[in-house]
C-alpha cells in the first residue's frame, strides 16, 4: 500500500464575515496516499475549493495540521510554501490564468525556468509535453487570446507538469470546456495519474469523477462519505453505477 502524501489533523477553515464566524471546513481528518487520483465533490459551499486550497499550501487553516510526506506545512511561512508549491505542486483551475502578453510557449517556459536554470532542458520538456497533449508548434507560438478555450486549457495542463510536481491540484478544470475538450483535458489527467503523479480534484461533474480512484463528498465542511472506485481504465456500466449510487446515498 502506498504511503501518504497529504494527512490532515482536525483541519478548521473560518472566515470573519460582517462579524460573525462563517465556518467552512470543520475538524476535518483526511488521508490522501501517493498516487491517488482523489475527487472532492458536494454541494456548492460545501467547502471543495477551500479545502483544495489548503491542502495545496495556497490558504493557511484557521486550527489543525496538514502533513506533506509526513512533514507539517500547516505551520511553514509564506516564502517556505511558495518554495514548497514550486517545487511539489502543478494547479490547473477552471479559469486558466496564462499572462496574454506571452506565447503559449513562454507562459510554459517561465514555469520551468522558477525551478530549472537549463533553459534547453526546459524547452526539451515542454515539447515533449505539447505534443502529448496535442498542441503543434503553430499553436504553443500563439498568444493565449488567439486560443480556443480547449487549446488554452491543454496548454495549462503543460505548465503544470512542467516540473513534473509531486501531485497536481484541478479545480473545476472543464467547467468552462466543450464536451470534447472536457474529456482531452480529462484524459490528460488520467494519463499524469497513469504515470504515477497524484490528483486531487474538485468537480460537480460526474464524468470527472468518475476518473478518480476515490471520491470524497464534502458537506457543511465535514467529509460524509467516501467511494472506492479503483483504478480507472475506462467507463462502464458497474463503476458508473456505484458512483451514482454513493452520489444520491450523499444527497447530490
Amino acid at each position: 500500500m502506498s504511503a501518504n502524501i497529504i494527512t490532515t489533523n482536525k483541519l478548521c477553515k473560518s472566515f470573519s464575515i460582517g462579524g460573525l464566524q462563517q465556518h467552512v471546513l470543520r475538524n476535518l481528518d483526511l488521508e490522501i496516499r501517493a498516487g491517488d487520483f482523489t475527487v472532492i465533490m458536494g454541494a456548492s459551499g460545501a467547502g471543495k475549493s477551500t479545502l483544495l486550497y489548503a491542502l495545496s499550501g495556497m490558504d493557511t487553516p484557521t486550527l489543525g495540521d496538514i502533513s506533506f510526506g509526513g512533514e507539517i506545512i500547516s505551520n511553514k511561512n509564506s516564502d517556505y510554501l511558495a518554495r514548497f508549491r514550486r517545487k511539489n505542486c502543478g494547479f490547473v483551475f477552471q479559469q486558466i490564468y496564462l499572462c496574454d502578453n506571452m506565447s503559449l510557449m513562454d507562459n510554459v517556459m517561465v514555469s520551468g525556468l522558477l525551478v530549472s536554470k537549463n533553459r534547453k532542458e526546459v524547452a526539451a520538456k515542454a515539447l515533449e509535453l505539447f505534443d502529448r497533449v496535442g498542441l503543434s508548434e503553430q499553436d504553443f507560438r500563439k498568444f493565449p487570446a488567439q486560443l480556443s478555450g480547449g487549446e488554452a486549457q491543454r496548454g495549462a495542463i503543460v505548465r503544470a507538469l512542467i516540473n513534473a510536481p509531486t501531485i497536481v491540484f484541478a479545480d473545476e478544470p472543464t467547467g468552462s470546456l466543450n464536451s470534447s475538450s472536457g474529456e482531452a483535458v480529462l484524459d490528460l489527467l488520467t494519463g499524469a495519474n497513469q504515470s504515477g503523479q497524484s490528483i486531487v480534484m474538485v468537480t460537480h461533474d460526474l464524468k470527472s469523477a468518475i476518473r478518480g480512484n476515490q471520491v470524497l463528498y464534502l458537506k457543511d465542511g465535514i467529509v460524509c462519505g467516501k467511494c472506492a472506485l479503483g483504478e480507472y481504465v475506462g467507463e462502464d456500466s458497474e463503476r458508473n453505477g456505484r458512483l451514482r449510487s454513493f452520489l444520491i446515498e450523499m444527497g447530490w
